[in-house]
Parts: C-alpha cells; sequence; structure tokens
C-alpha cells in the first residue's frame, strides 16, 4: 500500500520525526468525508434542538417565575384578608358578649371543649414543602374554623333564648339614648366641682343643646322632676328590675304615666342643674343598683 511520510520538527536543529501515513484512495477520501460531514451533520443537530429545548425551558421558567410573582402577591392578600376576617370575629366575639350579658346567660366558652367539631380533614402541604407562611395560614383557617363553629352555635343559643324573651329585650337598654362624644365613662371618676374622688354612676354624652334623646328600649315613666344634681330629670321604668334615668335635660316631652317604646323622643339635650356643659346623663340601674351602660350597648 502506498504510503505517505510526514516529517516534523519543532525548530531547525531539533530531530526530524517521521510519520508515515497510508495514502488514501479517491473512494476512501469521499467516504471519510462523508462520514464526517455525517458525523458533524448529527452533532449540529443534537446541539441546535438541545438549544431549542434549553430556550423552551427558560420561557417556561419565566413563566413559573411570573405565576410564583402573582402568587406571591395573592397569599400575601389573603393573609391580610385572614387578619381582617380575624378581627372581625374578635368583634363578633364582642358583640356575643354583649348580649350574653343582656341574657344573663354563661359565657359560652366553658363549654368549648364540649363542642363538637366536623369537617373535612385539614389538608395540609407535605413537610418538604411546608414553609413558616403556610404553616401559619394553616393554622389560622383551622383557628377559623373552629371559632366561626363555636360561634354559630353561641348564636344559635341566643336565638333561641332571645326569641322565648320578646318582651324582656323590648325592655332591654340597648342603644344609644343621644348620639354625642363619651366626656365620662360609669366609675370612679374626679368631680370636676370639687376635685375629689368620686364614684360616678352613669355615662355623660356631650352633645349640643337640643339634641333630641330617645329611649333606648320600652318603658313607662315613672319620674319627671327638676333636681340640683340632675337638673330637669326624667326615670323610666322598664321592667325586669330595670330602671333608666336621664339628667341635664333642656326640656322633657314625656309625664309620668306614659308609655315609651324604643326610639321615642323623650327629651332634648341641656346643661341644667350640676352640669358643666351641655350634655345628657345616662344611667342604668338593675335592682337598684348602678351598672355601666356601656355593657348593654349594642350600636
Amino acid at each position: 500500500m502506498k504510503k505517505y511520510t510526514v516529517m516534523i520538527m519543532s525548530d531547525p536543529t531539533a530531530k526530524v520525526r517521521k510519520l508515515k501515513v497510508p495514502a488514501l484512495s479517491p473512494f476512501q477520501l469521499i467516504s471519510t468525508a462523508v462520514v464526517f460531514l455525517l458525523v458533524t451533520s448529527l452533532l449540529t443537530v443534537y446541539f441546535v434542538s438541545d438549544y431549542i429545548e434549553m430556550k423552551g425551558q427558560l420561557k417556561d421558567l419565566n413563566v413559573l417565575r411570573q405565576e410564583n410573582t402573582v402568587q406571591r402577591f395573592q397569599i400575601q392578600a389573603f393573609t391580610k384578608s385572614l387578619g381582617l376576617i380575624k378581627t372581625e370575629l374578635d368583634s363578633v366575639k364582642n358583640f356575643d358578649h354583649k348580649l350574653r350579658v343582656m341574657a344573663d346567660l354563661e359565657q359560652a366558652a366553658d363549654h368549648d371543649r364540649l363542642l363538637g367539631l366536623g369537617g373535612p380533614e385539614d389538608v395540609s402541604l407535605p413537610p418538604a414543602y411546608q414553609t413558616d407562611l403556610s404553616k401559619q395560614i394553616s393554622e389560622d383557617l383551622n383557628d377559623l374554623r373552629q371559632g366561626t363553629a363555636r360561634q354559630e352555635i353561641s348564636f344559635q343559643e341566643l336565638v333561641d333564648f332571645f326569641s322565648e324573651q320578646k318582651s324582656i329585650l323590648a325592655s332591654t337598654p340597648s342603644i344609644w339614648p343621644v348620639r354625642g362624644w363619651v366626656t365620662s365613662g360609669w366609675g370612679s371618676r374626679t368631680d370636676p366641682f370639687t376635685g375629689y374622688r368620686k364614684k360616678h354612676d352613669g355615662l355623660d354624652i356631650a352633645a349640643r343643646s337640643g339634641t333630641p334623646v330617645i329611649a333606648p328600649c320600652d318603658g313607662i315613666v315613672t319620674r319627671v322632676v327638676t333636681d340640683y344634681g340632675y337638673g330637669k330629670m326624667l326615670e323610666i321604668n322598664n321592667g325586669n328590675g330595670i330602671v333608666t334615668r336621664y339628667g341635664h335635660n333642656s326640656k322633657i316631652v314625656v309625664a309620668v304615666g306614659d308609655k315609651v317604646k324604643r326610639g321615642d323622643l323623650i327629651a332634648y339635650v341641656g346643661n341644667t342643674g350640676r352640669s358643666t356643659g351641655p350634655h345628657l346623663h345616662y344611667e342604668i340601674v338593675v335592682n337598684n343598683v348602678p351598672v355601666n351602660p356601656m355593657k348593654y350597648i349594642l350600636n
């Protein structure tokens, strides 16, 4: 077989290295070229397809990133909504407490452990995918589910009770007698005239002179007097041991013996008697014992 000799020198003085290469026929050269082109084409197709696939994956990754960003904002909004719902549920619980004070029912909290709470099994992520946020959301949802279940039972008890106590409810002072600002609450306070600490048996509600005063519940007017301390004062017997008093009025529009309904006009705010400015002094007395009117006001 014919061969070619290839001489290789690293520099002019170096030893010559000879490499004999067999001479290829034209057929062999063409075959080699075809094989080379075929391999090159296959490698080109492989790398091009791999590039296209990577480009598609990169596009999908960008879409997933956008979806992840949107979902993150959605989760943040959902978490905020959960907080608002919990706040509203707390308000509902306070409302429930007031209703129970009015109804003289024991608190439902004592029976929480006796309530059978059903419902679907909790759905949670596998441990490997759980985060502090997902755990918190899951706990909040579970608390809300249990809280609403307890509240539903509690309200059903109240509905059952009040449906049998309509007349008592109508005679319970549950709304504001006047709209204004509470300048002095129920309990111990500094007397504005003497400067000494003294018990205050009602609420002082500041309002413009002449502002209408309405009956917060049904009852019968039992006293209409002018008193040094209360000024022009009226008293309403609401039944069931409850009496309400309204002091410092400028004018009283009802008389002893009148029957009033919740929302009826009974007087106008004034500054009569021992008063430092126009306001209504509002008292609730239960079985001859003054109580805090805020425990009864619902609106």
